[in-house]
């Protein structure tokens, strides 16, 4: 890996292949500005010359802010199956929203990692200063005396506003506090409890929602003091719908705060707050490298409560895994480097001593990272943090979490934004009876009916497409074409295959299942350049290779 990094830092894109050819528009340019001014002058114009690019000028990859992880030794998963490198309009999607051209202009300041910390450690000073009351704003002008006696009244902090830029499913396992926040006052002049952000578009799906507490018991509220408040979570799906269901709502109520933004390796909230600073919010900063770099510092002696989501096999990284890890590459260099002692019984002695309390650390390690869950079953809200491939949403296919016991009593699960659908919406019907699957129907047609027809088009649409599906199936049940299979297994809502079939890992980043293969690889016949050639039904898993054997290989076809 470190070759790889070295290899790519030398990389010159000038040496290889030599500088582009002057454009046209410069020439032109170039002979316009010589005419206008070649009358006037009585010096020579010399004709011109390509400009000698600055030192390392070629570099593309010389500052780039590379990121090492490791995965445990004793397992046999691939953290990273497959390769795939093509070229895209945007490394992170925004839909268009964010031009390339807009990023050096436009993004907020990035911060570094001790920086972000201090500024949350200053939240804690300030809290100690003057305990908070939901009657009495936090935010407050500081005074200090100069050398002279003479009162200097510095200008009023702002609040500090800590929003998330991850997904739901990530935000959920692990996130940063806010040690000046609490449940009892969110501070942050941000409510994310609007009907806009349910996807139903409908009042039923505030009803379970708590509305932030104002208790006028002084008891009450300082138990609440006692548990900080998480980041924001702006309850997205996908990154690129942070400015359409977030910024668009909540930016004018973020023009007088100091805002900090994260994310996993720190490339999304470079984005992120180019959609603040474009509506507005001025005071946008993000945190530089992420919660990687962040977690590498402190660990869990940080802000940061629970695991960090990453985008592989892996899953899910601990904060003081993390941190290990990096102590590790620190201290490579002293690996082997002392004298040899193997004959000495002291060292044998320290060794076993040594050996004791490392398992000693390693329970008290083990309880505290439960102790640190900060995840809960959607369904019975007890801690509860192991993301698997096999619960996801039956309506938008979304990660949540749910408990083995809670799993257990449920046909398909329902994510936070589709609760209110949770006994209306099934993708799979064969266990219902027909009086079932008419009252499911007339439930959705509840739900669609108080969905604002251009705010929620394609909420409408979904549910149309569900209450037709329901249709066919009363037909065909009434007709005797379909019958009703009370027990019917649970089945895989990505693959459709039965949960004694497949173990959910046919889903995003589970690609070697543990399902077994249904169809038999076609022969691969030789072709050459020229050969016409008709893609056959297997395909993609002949050119990529089946869902239990992707360990990135390629197959030459």
């Amino acid at each position: 890996m470190m070759e790889y990094i070295s290899v790519m830092e030398q990389f010159d894109l000038i040496s290889e292949l030599g500088l582009p050819p002057p454009s046209s528009s410069s020439s032109s340019s170039s002979s316009s500005v010589e005419h206008q001014h070649g009358k006037d002058d009585n010096e020579s114009t010399s004709p011109a010359v390509a400009e000698v690019p600055k030192p390392h000028s070629g570099r593309l990859f010389a500052n780039i802010d590379w990121k090492t992880s490791s995965t445990s030794t004793n397992t046999t998963t691939d953290p990273f199956p497959d390769l795939k490198i093509q070229i895209v309009n945007e490394i992170v999607n925004t839909g268009g929203t964010i031009h390339v051209n807009d990023i050096p202009t436009d993004t907020g300041k990035e911060i570094s990692v001790e920086e972000f910390h201090n500024i949350l450690l200053d939240a804690i000073e300030e809290k100690e200063e003057e305990e908070p009351t939901p009657s009495r704003p936090l935010k407050r002008a500081k005074v200090e005396v100069d050398d002279d006696d003479t009162i200097i009244q510095k200008k009023e902090r702002k609040e500090v506003v800590l929003i998330d830029v991850r997904n739901t499913f990530e935000h959920a396992i692990g996130h940063f506090v806010h040690p000046h926040l609490t449940t009892a006052n969110n501070g942050s002049g941000v409510s994310l409890e609007d009907n806009d952000n349910n996807i139903d578009g409908n009042n039923e799906g505030n009803k379970n929602q708590e509305a932030p507490t104002t208790s006028s018991s002084s008891n009450n509220h300082r138990n609440q003091q006692q548990q900080p408040k998480p980041a924001i979570n702006p309850n997205t799906v996908t990154f690129s719908h942070f400015d359409s269901t977030f910024c668009s709502q909540y930016s004018e109520s973020l023009k007088d705060k100091k805002v900090l933004m994260y994310c996993t390796g720190g490339i999304r909230c470079v984005k992120a707050s180019a959609m603040l600073k474009q509506r507005g919010v001025q005071d946008v900063s993000h945190l530089s490298g992420g919660i990687h770099r962040y977690l590498e510092r402190y660990g869990s002696n940080g802000f940061y409560k629970g695991k960090m989501f990453v985008f592989d096999q892996r899953i899910a990284l601990d904060a003081d895994d993390m941190m290990l890890k990096r102590e590790e590459e620190e201290e490579v260099d002293d690996v082997g480097g002392g004298e040899d002692n193997s004959d000495s019984g002291d060292n044998a002695v320290a060794s076993k001593a040594v050996l004791d309390g490392t398992k000693s650390n390693e329970q008290q390690q083990q309880q505290q990272k439960a102790n640190d869950v900060v995840g809960k079953c959607i369904e019975c809200n007890n801690p509860y943090d192991e993301i698997s491939g096999a619960n996801l949403c039956t309506v938008c296919r979304d990660l949540l979490l749910i408990c083995p016991s809670c799993r257990d009593k449920l046909d398909e699960f329902h994510c936070e934004r589709h609760q209110t659908w949770k006994n209306a919406y099934f993708t799979f019907l064969e266990r219902y009876t027909t009086e079932q699957l008419q009252y499911q129907k007339d439930k959705l047609q509840v739900l669609h009916d108080s969905c604002p027809p251009k705010k929620h088009k394609n909420v409408r649409k979904t549910l149309r497409k569900q209450m037709n599906k329901i249709d066919t199936r009363i037909n065909d049940i009434v007709e005797g074409k379909a019958v009703v299979e009370p027990n019917a297994k649970r089945r895989c809502r990505t693959c459709f295959e039965s949960n004694d079939i497949c173990d959910g890992r046919c889903w995003g980043f589970w690609r070697q299942s543990q399902a077994p293969k249904t169809m038999t690889p076609e022969p691969i016949v030789e072709v050459k350049i020229g050969d016409r050639v008709t893609i056959g039904p297997n395909w993609n898993q002949i050119r990529l290779g089946y869902k239990d054997a992707r360990l990135g290989t390629v197959t030459n076809i």
